[in-house]
C-alpha cells in the first residue's frame, strides 16, 4: 500500500451501538441507516397519553374544587376570629388564632400533598408511555435494520421516508391504549 493509499483509507475501530462486541481490527463501520421520530408529538398525542392528560386535568380540577372549599372554610374562620377580637380576652383571642394558624398549616400542607402526588402519578404514566415508545421504537429499528434513531426536533427538514413517527403512534397505540393515572388518596 502506498503512503498516499494509507492515509485516505480509514481504518476505524468504533463500537457499533447495538453490538455486543467490538468490529475485528480493520473492519469497516457499517453505513448508518436512519431513522427519525417525533417524540414530542408521540407523548402528547398517542392515546394513552392523551387519557393521561384527561384524568390528570380532571383529578388536578377536582383537587381545585375542594381547595376552594377549604380556603372558604378558612376566610369565614378568619372573619370570625375578627369579629371576636373585642369580646376576647388577649388569652383566649391568643388560643383561637394559634388554632387558625394550624388550619392555615393543615390546608397549605394538603395542597402540597395532593399537588406532589398529582404530579408523581402523571410522572410515573407518562413513563409507561415513553418505555413503551422505546420499545416499539426498537422493534421498528430492527425491522427497517436501521442503526441510528434521531429525535425530530433536532432537524429543520427530513426526508420523509426517514420518519416513522406514524408507524409508532400506530403501535403504540396498538400495544397501549390506556394508562391509569394512579395518584394514592391523601
Amino acid at each position: 500500500m502506498t503512503s498516499v493509499q494509507a492515509q485516505t483509507t480509514p481504518k476505524a475501530e468504533a463500537p457499533k451501538a447495538d453490538a455486543a462486541k467490538p468490529p475485528a481490527p480493520g473492519a469497516e463501520l457499517k453505513a448508518p441507516v436512519i431513522a427519525v421520530i417525533d417524540v414530542q408529538k408521540i407523548m402528547q398525542e398517542s392515546s394513552a397519553s392523551k387519557g393521561i392528560t384527561k384524568s390528570f386535568e380532571t383529578l388536578r380540577d377536582s383537587y381545585q374544587k375542594e381547595i376552594s372549599a377549604l380556603e372558604d372554610k378558612l376566610r369565614k374562620n378568619e372573619d370570625e376570629l375578627r369579629k371576636q377580637q373585642t369580646v376576647l380576652s388577649p388569652e383566649a383571642l391568643a388560643n383561637k388564632r394559634r388554632d387558625f394558624e394550624k388550619q392555615v398549616a393543615e390546608v397549605q400542607k394538603t395542597v402540597q400533598n395532593r399537588k406532589r402526588a398529582l404530579e408523581t402519578g402523571l410522572n410515573e404514566a407518562m413513563a409507561v408511555v415513553h418505555k413503551t415508545m422505546v420499545e416499539v421504537v426498537a422493534d421498528i429499528s430492527r425491522e427497517r435494520g436501521a442503526n441510528l434513531v434521531l429525535a425530530r426536533q433536532q432537524f429543520v427538514l427530513v426526508d420523509t421516508q426517514l420518519d416513522v413517527t406514524d408507524t409508532v403512534m400506530e403501535r403504540v397505540n396498538k400495544k397501549l391504549p390506556q394508562v391509569a393515572l394512579n395518584v394514592p388518596k391523601q
